[in-house]
């Protein structure tokens, strides 16, 4: 019987550890800005925004997204954002499409900052700011437009492509 114990305790040391041991669990904040049409600095990073309109629901979305994300790379979240490491997103825009997925009059946006904070101070930063354009506007975007399925997408959609994109970048030295 001890003999099980030690092969037990011998083979979780073996292991490989993944990002999740190297942050343990992950606080998430977010939070909007509201002055639509004004150039603002972001107080966290300084880097400069072009504020524009955020739906009502923004926020909780782009939230329930982040957590979502984290919890498919298999890291926990706290709901007590500010200790410790966290997830701080900032977004100045979170605008729906007009029209549906095969044709739009108005394209979906969104822009948000992502901070990896860490004892108050951003450690890493990404950002997203994207308006999807159509295909004939820029031949350069053909692989997001199939990746898309070729189709017009929603915000939320649009808005996870950055989630992921931003989890990337901030949480790959830890991998």
């Amino acid at each position: 019987m001890p003999f099980f114990f030690v092969l037990v305790l011998f083979i979780l040391l073996l292991l490989p550890v993944g990002p999740c041991c190297a942050f343990g669990d992950l606080g998430v904040a977010v939070e909007r800005v509201e002055d639509s049409g004004k150039i603002n600095p972001c107080s966290y990073c300084g880097r400069l925004f072009n504020v524009g309109n955020v739906r009502r629901d923004g926020e909780t979305i782009l939230e329930n997204l982040v957590k979502e994300a984290l919890m498919e790379r298999d890291i926990g979240y706290r709901e007590d954002a500010k200790q410790g490491a966290y997830i701080h997103v900032l977004v100045y825009r979170f605008e729906e499409r007009k029209g549906g997925d095969f044709g739009a009059d108005k394209p979906a946006g969104a822009g948000f900052h992502m901070h990896l904070m860490e004892q108050g101070k951003a450690r890493r930063v990404f950002v997203f700011d994207e308006n999807q354009e159509a295909l004939t506007s820029n031949l350069f975007n053909i692989r997001k437009f199939f990746r898309r399925g070729a189709r017009w997408v929603t915000v939320e959609q649009l808005a996870r492509e950055g989630i992921k994109d931003g989890l990337d970048y901030l949480l790959e030295e830890s991998q």
